[in-house]
């Protein structure tokens, strides 16, 4: 060990450790752990106070800190540019003046970019510190509907600046904890509060309505229409479920807008609709109950075929109108499965909120959708040879078959049982 290196550090902090005076300089600084004279004070800490020395993120790039002009917890993130050479310009892009006001727009706010002194091919973005979207619950449908509701014009914004996100799945959603947690959080752990001592305290969403953010923009691209529609090799991220990304289809080049509608089609999927139920079973009888009206829209936004897809405006404008049709009592009802002992716990918390005149859904005016001209539709949908095409439904079709052997297999056990 280093001379005056804190113990309690994993390997993947040493970086943030040996950066600590640059950061300071900049005006940022990192939890105690991360002081040298903290190591005086290691052997004395209580079990809770370890705890909290032992709390870190699940990957290296990224830390928490405060900035020191005015005690607004932000969160750093190391970018390289080699790997990675589109996120800075992208983020920068999303927060030009000319798009961070926008009402629409849902990408992370870049509040700061410092250069690594040590290493040219380092930069250091500096965001807002939010935490994931799925945490606390959703205790209502109306909650759900407004997060979706935001994600999917988010990501309409993003592709009407002709932007793909490429990689927006679960972890890359999140949302502004701000007036959600009252009390205040662990950066790390979101489930305590700021001084690991107890639970945090989060309120429900429907007092608040938290905003959500789109991050990570890594693997994002942005076309030129004029060039045609983007045809680019696949990369896979965090979801590596898409029918394009599988099998035969991987050596292919892809249109990448098509599979951002399957992203968030599947997460929407996977993550609330069906969540808890067999992947084999997913059909109109094995699904989240309340959450039934989004099937249709899911079952597009995931088809095999991309082209068959909607278009990101099409899907906000499809979820607008299915959306408007449900009823106080039906927004009020659980957004996700909860346990029945905490049944009583959600109806109590909403008839508070209905008695505190707090609506179901926030107000909210849906944006004019302006048809596709028939450039852009091919621009932001798949297109391929034949040759590729017939690939690819070769692929699809074994693809079908073993899904319907485990749907057939599961019903039979079912049955059997």
């Amino acid at each position: 060990m280093e001379p005056n290196l804190p113990p309690g550090l994993d390997e993947y902090e040493m970086h943030w450790f040996h950066r600590r005076d640059f950061l300071l300089q900049q005006g940022y600084r990192l939890r105690p752990k991360f002081d040298p004279d903290f190591a005086s004070r290691y052997h004395v800490l209580d079990e809770t106070a370890l705890d909290e020395l032992r709390a870190g993120f699940y990957r290296h790039t990224i830390m928490d800190a405060v900035r020191m002009t005015d005690g607004a917890k932000v969160m750093l993130k190391l970018v390289y540019t080699s790997l990675h050479p589109h996120e800075v310009e992208i983020a920068q892009l999303f927060s030009s003046p000319l798009h961070l006001g926008h009402p629409r727009n849902h990408c992370i706010p870049l509040l700061d970019l410092l250069q690594e002194p040590e290493d040219p091919d380092i930069q250091i973005m500096v965001m807002p510190l939010l935490v994931s979207f799925q945490e606390p619950l959703f205790e209502t449908v109306g909650e759900l509907v407004d997060c979706w509701r935001q994600i999917f014009e988010g990501m309409q914004y993003m592709h009407e600046n002709f932007v793909a996100h490429r990689d927006c799945t679960l972890l890359n959603i999140l949302q502004d904890p701000i007036l959600l947690y009252p009390e205040g959080f662990h950066p790390v752990q979101t489930l305590m509060d700021p001084a690991y001592k107890h639970l945090s305290r989060p309120i429900t969403r429907t007092e608040c309505w938290p905003r959500y953010y789109i991050i990570d923009f890594g693997l994002s691209r942005r076309y030129d229409p004029a060039q045609g529609s983007p045809m680019e090799d696949v990369i896979r991220g965090a979801d590596r479920s898409p029918p394009e990304h599988i099998g035969a289809a991987y050596d292919l080049p892809c249109n990448p807008f098509p599979t951002d509608i399957y992203f968030l089609g599947n997460l929407l999927k996977e993550e609330f609709v069906y969540k808890g139920f067999p992947r084999a079973s997913h059909d109109r009888l094995w699904l989240y109950r309340p959450l039934r009206f989004l099937r249709p829209l899911i079952k597009d936004m995931t088809r095999k075929n991309p082209a068959r897809r909607p278009t990101i405006g099409e899907v906000v404008e499809r979820f607008e109108k299915i959306t408007r049709k449900l009823s106080s009592e039906h927004l009020r009802k659980p957004g996700q499965r909860i346990h029945r002992r905490d049944r009583k716990v959600q109806l109590v918390r909403q008839n508070k909120n209905i008695s505190n005149g707090a609506p179901a859904l926030p107000p909210y005016t849906p944006p004019t959708i302006v048809p596709l001209s028939p450039e852009m539709r091919v621009f932001y949908t798949q297109k391929r040879t034949n040759h590729e095409g017939a690939a690819i439904g070769q692929m699809l079709r074994v693809v079908d078959g073993a899904q319907k052997w485990c749907r057939d297999t599961l019903r039979r056990i079912v049955v059997n049982n």
